[in-house]
């Protein structure tokens, strides 16, 4: 049976992927939808690592649920950076295609007249 010790690592290892994927997506590198799926699989980890938490020590739950709690709120905000820099980049990319139709239409009066 999976335990929240083991499950730990490995989520500790997503989260610090996304941020390294936060990092590419801000630079252009990749989108940021693949930061996303990343962020879910992120977010199922720890779902998990909660329902496992009440099977551990009455010691070790609150030093468990700290971590995920620490965990689950870095994910927040790479996945609010996330989103802010996808919304900025899409807003970038449907300014530059108006722009370019506008252009386009003002071409071809041009070439009318």
């Amino acid at each position: 049976m999976t335990s929240v010790v083991e499950l730990f690592p490995k989520s500790r290892k997503l989260a610090y992927d996304a941020r390294q994927q936060l990092s590419q997506v801000q630079n252009n590198i990749m989108q940021a939808s693949e930061l996303f799926l990343v962020l879910d699989e992120l977010s199922r980890q720890l779902n998990i690592m909660d329902s496992l938490v009440d099977r551990e020590t009455p010691a070790q739950r609150e030093m468990w649920r700290r971590k995920i709690k620490e965990l689950r709120d870095d994910a927040a905000a790479v996945r609010r950076q996330g989103q802010h820099y996808d919304r900025l980049m899409s807003a970038g990319f449907r300014q530059e295609r108006e722009r370019n139709e506008l252009m386009a239409r003002r071409r071809r009066k041009r070439e009318m007249w």
